[in-house]
């Protein structure tokens, strides 16, 4: 039997149910938040499960107390644990080889101001935790920054991530990885700002990646290993640099132009597990 570890169910979970449930697969629906584990004793858990909590603190826990009890999970905890930070991401992905843009991680407010001045803006401040666009700034001077960074310090954090601005056409790439294979790759254009979320009215359409894009998002999804992620990579003048990889991606967007193919290939490979 197949676990599926929720803590909401948004519209990749229920097409992920439908679509197993409708292929014969037995699945045990776990809501992590009226499931406590226990850290010292039996669970009572067995087989692989594949976590889908919306909350990134939730799938971290889940994954490395299942993993303590030897049940395989998707996604693994190195992977909530690497791609749910922005900052272990970009540090992961330099160490590796990928091609990522310039970044900086401060602690102070003073040395956020000194690294983005010292940087040259614009600038992007992000969260170093966090999805959907929430919270990122594209800093254009001294002062935007005094500004964002002094709304920073209002919500207690502690962490500046600041990232030089890639100068990309009006759209980035994000490829959906299914078990170590590209299931589809899709560009997101900017709605009427400049983020490409489609949670903020961004569009899509199919992406046809060459040869060396290629090689380098299977690159990136080997680091990670076989699960379900989103990679996401922006056109440079350099090529291709890779600014994320999401642990819970979402593909609602990308099956607008995929249709059910999507959904399909994680039907597919979550059946591989059960």
């Amino acid at each position: 039997m197949l676990n599926f570890i929720y803590d909401s169910i948004a519209w990749e979970e229920k097409q992920i149910i439908k679509e197993l449930q409708g292929d014969g697969i037995k699945l045990n629906l776990i809501n992590a938040k009226d499931h406590p584990l226990s850290l010292t004793g039996d669970i009572d858990i067995t087989g692989p499960a594949v976590i889908r909590c919306m909350s990134a603190k939730r799938s971290l826990y889940y994954s490395y107390i299942l993993e303590s009890h030897g049940i395989e999970t998707v996604n693994s905890f190195n992977t909530f644990n690497i791609a749910g930070n922005k900052a272990f991401t970009t540090s992961f992905l330099y160490r590796n080889g990928i091609n990522t843009p310039d970044t900086v991680m401060s602690f102070s407010h003073d040395n956020a101001m000194d690294a983005a001045g010292d940087m040259g803006y614009p600038v992007v401040f992000k969260p170093s935790t966090g999805s959907w666009g929430r919270m990122i700034s594209l800093i254009r001077d001294a002062n935007m920054a005094e500004t964002v960074f002094s709304m920073n310090d209002m919500v207690a954090e502690n962490s500046y991530y600041i990232q030089s601005f890639v100068k990309r056409p009006p759209r980035d790439i994000r490829v959906i990885m299914v078990g170590g294979k590209i299931s589809a790759s899709i560009y997101r254009y900017s709605g009427e700002g400049w983020k490409t979320n489609l949670y903020l009215g961004g569009r899509v359409e199919k992406a046809v990646l060459g040869k060396e894009e290629t090689e380098i998002i299977m690159k990136v999804s080997d680091l990670f290993g076989p699960g379900i992620i989103g990679i996401d990579a922006m056109e440079s003048e350099s090529g291709i640099t890779v600014h994320e990889v999401n642990s819970r991606v979402e593909f609602k967007g990308a099956s607008r132009v995929y249709g059910n193919a999507i959904i399909r290939d994680i039907a597919e490979y979550l059946k591989t597990l059960d």
